[in-house]
């Protein structure tokens, strides 16, 4: 699944993240989990959101659900 997520262009931090997201946890379950600051994390969203041309959460969910998909 992971292997069709862009990850060329992607920090491991970011693709981290990506990860956690998934699994559906909020931006302060990542921090925790990552042992940083939430607003750490969502300095990394906001990046992944220009690198992956996302607009905005519901573009970010969209792409989970689709690029990570089982299909």
């Amino acid at each position: 699944m992971e292997e069709r997520i862009p990850t060329s262009h992607l920090t491991s931090r970011e693709i981290r993240i990506i990860n956690l997201a998934k699994d559906c946890l909020t931006n302060k379950e990542i921090a925790d989990q990552l042992q940083i600051e939430v607003s750490t994390v969502k300095c990394h969203r906001r990046n992944l959101f220009k690198k992956l041309g996302l607009k905005g959460k519901t573009d970010f969910a969209k792409f989970l659900f689709s690029k990570l998909s089982p299909n």
